[in-house]
């Protein structure tokens, strides 16, 4: 009796040991995540302390780059050769974990393998935005969290990311940048009432537009009257259009992404306004596409380079300066006069 006194004291004594340790277990989990919602309305537990973030594509890689480039778990892309220079080598190396827009080749074993605490993706607000979170999430049982960036809200998306990564600092000077750029812009295009017809084209051949209304188009929508105005402008980069349409527009600046080739000098380029007056711009692409390829936070550098180039005059903007701030804010890079007349090189395409 007395036996079976003491062997059913010492078992309930671990009884209540052990529910002491699940409950201890439970209350560090909670001292450990807090719920965030996300700028999709998603409600999302994360864990209060991020050190290992992967992004979701190039958009959030961009953005992620300036504030917190040493959690990066991996990257969306193998970095070209020429932006190189302007990348830290710890991130050369990073394993490549593909996107989930764009050309959808997110790798969830190569995620996995890196073990991120949270997949964050930022830019813009898809209409699929909640299901596309939510599937990946559900994939990977790994926190999936959306911070929508358009070009009038990305200084909030940085205040965001500056309180849920604890770079509040890095944050509030990110997001300064970001709503001084844009006010700047805003202010300018209310200024200027005849603004010039834009047209910007991609593609080898020069048949693919930045359509007016897209969110590729917010820079060239907000300081041009953009001549590509097309039926229904799509949700991913660029819209195919003949040469015929080209022609109709008869923009009065032509801009050419890195990769457009066409044949100015021949027909039927040179019938286009902006061919005779010598006005065609090529955008600068290190270690980005300045003008939003993809549109990242690139293109808060893009709009002080249209502007400049635009309106020389009224936008008062000193572009050797303005690009050593925005490398150094959001590539961690001082650039020299040198390079900075090596940046833009390429930009005027007809002398």
């Amino acid at each position: 009796m007395k036996k079976e006194f003491v062997l059913l004291t010492i078992l309930s004594l671990l009884l209540v040991l052990l529910a002491g340790c699940g409950q201890e277990s439970r209350e560090n989990k909670t001292a450990e995540t807090y719920t965030f919602t996300d700028s999709a309305g998603r409600t999302v537990e994360l864990p209060k302390q991020i050190d290992r973030i992967a992004p979701s594509g190039g958009l959030a890689q961009m953005a992620l780059l300036a504030i917190a480039p040493d959690k990066l778990v991996g990257i969306s892309s193998q970095w070209k050769e020429s932006a190189l220079p302007f990348i830290g080598e710890d991130l050369r190396t990073l394993p490549i974990l593909g996107q989930f827009y764009g050309i959808k080749n997110f790798n969830k074993e190569a995620v996995l393998s890196v073990n991120p605490q949270v997949i964050i993706d930022i830019g813009e607000k898809k209409s699929t935005v909640v299901e596309d979170m939510d599937q990946i999430q559900s994939a990977l049982g790994i926190p999936v969290i959306f911070i929508e960036a358009r070009l009038d809200n990305t200084d909030e998306a940085y205040h965001t990311l500056g309180k849920l990564l604890h770079r509040e600092k890095e944050g509030d000077e990110l997001a300064d940048y970001c709503h001084t750029a844009y006010a700047r812009s805003t202010a300018l295009s209310e200024k200027i009432k005849n603004k010039p017809r834009v047209l910007y084209v991609g593609g080898a051949q020069g048949n693919l537009v930045v359509a007016k209304g897209s969110f590729h188009a917010q820079v060239i929508d907000l300081l041009a009257d953009n001549a590509a105005v097309t039926t229904e402008p799509t949700e991913g980069s660029m819209s195919q259009v003949s040469m015929e349409q080209i022609l109709t527009w008869n923009p009065d600046i032509l801009i050419l992404a890195a990769e457009a080739e066409p044949n100015l000098s021949a027909l039927p380029w040179n019938e286009l306004h902006a061919v005779h007056s010598r006005r065609v711009l090529r955008v600068p692409t290190e270690p980005y596409d300045w003008m939003g390829r993809p549109p990242s936070v690139n293109r808060f550098l893009g709009m002080s380079w249209l502007a400049a180039r635009l309106y020389p005059e009224e936008s008062g903007i000193d572009l050797h300066e303005e690009m050593k701030t925005y490398y150094r804010l959001f590539y961690h890079y001082d650039l020299d006069e040198a390079a900075c007349e090596a940046l833009l090189a390429k930009e005027r395409v007809l002398p």
